[in-house]
């Protein structure tokens, strides 16, 4: 069953980024995006943001399964808020791995975490700050981002077996 289709993700991505700008006042704003479908969606966020505050907005890559710690290319600046993006959360554990390993993480004024999609049935505490839409799922279904070309095309909701 397709949950959002690529016009629907569009809207979704440009309010979930001026909800980030808003939340951001007059701070600068930091994207990382995790894995390609994470990566996928702050690119979009990231033109959104751009767009919005007349700035340019650093996007970072990370890698859930890599095992090195992350640091930034460039220090972050005091008054610099760091906005890690993924596709979809749901026990927290992909996110908490990230976090852990993000050496700068208090050199941050604030970090949040933003998400398409929310399925609930988290383990670990990692809350999301800003939410595309929440999709409460049972455990034996599956939430997935598929792509096209490396941009969001659709949200696809399936049971497994």
């Amino acid at each position: 069953m397709i949950l959002l289709d690529n016009k629907r993700i569009e809207r979704t991505l440009k309010r979930m980024a001026y909800q980030i700008y808003e939340m951001a006042h007059s701070s600068s704003v930091r994207l990382i995006g995790l894995n390609s479908r994470g990566m996928a969606v702050a690119k979009v966020i990231k033109q959104h943001l751009e767009h919005a505050s007349a700035k340019t907005i650093p996007l970072h890559n990370i890698q859930v399964d890599d095992t090195d710690d992350f640091t930034f290319p460039e220090q972050p600046g005091e008054n610099e808020i760091l906005v890690i993006v993924d596709d979809v959360i749901f026990s927290g554990g992909s996110m908490f791995n990230v976090i852990r390993r993000i050496q700068e993480l208090s050199a941050f004024k604030k970090v949040c975490v933003a998400v398409l999609i929310d399925r609930g049935h988290r383990i670990l505490p990692v809350q999301a700050s800003i939410v595309g839409l929440d999709v409460p799922t049972k455990l034996n279904e599956h939430v997935e981002l598929r792509l096209h070309q490396r941009e969001p095309k659709e949200i696809v909701l399936t049971k497994n077996k």
